[in-house]
């Protein structure tokens, strides 16, 4: 009669013992790493920059399901993200892996120089406000998206155009 609640007690005992040693807080499970730190887009003396960012974050939903359900089609997908210290501002173009709520995990394609760390191959979490601008590229060269690089692309010169397009295969044809 003793030893069933002395099992109990210890079971009891036990599972105490182990409620007591759970976190109180949920464990992040995002991919360890460096985040972006948000930096509000401002409205430079570029206003045609400033509209192509503001293009690409009103139409982040769009990029968001196709990246969610790719059409066979896609070639390429890719975010631009905005890097920033007290001094500089950098944006570069990344590789999306996946989405958890609005945290956005990419891999890194080129490395960033305002901030240590940030190296090719590297994965970091993003939030949404800090992706000014998103790409699809189709095997066929179409660009859905990329309004950031759309406004470059009307920069160049008609040489430098059809050079570009003799490098990337991109056509710039699609109106967006």
């Amino acid at each position: 009669m003793f030893k069933p609640l002395q099992r109990k007690s210890l079971i009891v005992l036990l599972f105490i013992f182990l409620a007591s040693c759970s976190p109180a807080e949920p464990i992040v499970t995002s991919t360890p790493g460096p985040t972006a730190s948000h930096t509000p887009i401002p409205v430079l003396a570029d206003e045609e920059l400033a509209e192509a960012v503001r293009q690409a974050q009103e139409t982040l939903p769009i990029w968001r399901q196709e990246f969610l359900a790719p059409k066979k089609s896609y070639s390429m997908t890719s975010l631009k993200v905005r890097f920033s210290n007290d001094e500089n501002v950098e944006d570069m173009w990344t590789e999306p892996l996946y989405i958890l709520d609005n945290t956005y995990t990419v891999r890194m394609v080129e490395g960033v120089t305002v901030e240590q760390g940030i190296h090719p191959e590297r994965l970091l979490d993003v939030k949404a406000e800090d992706i000014i601008d998103w790409m699809l590229l189709e095997e066929d060269g179409t660009l859905t998206g990329g309004y950031t690089l759309r406004l470059e692309y009307r920069r160049m010169t008609p040489e430098q155009q059809k050079r570009y397009i003799e490098i990337t295969g991109i056509r710039f044809d699609k109106a967006e």
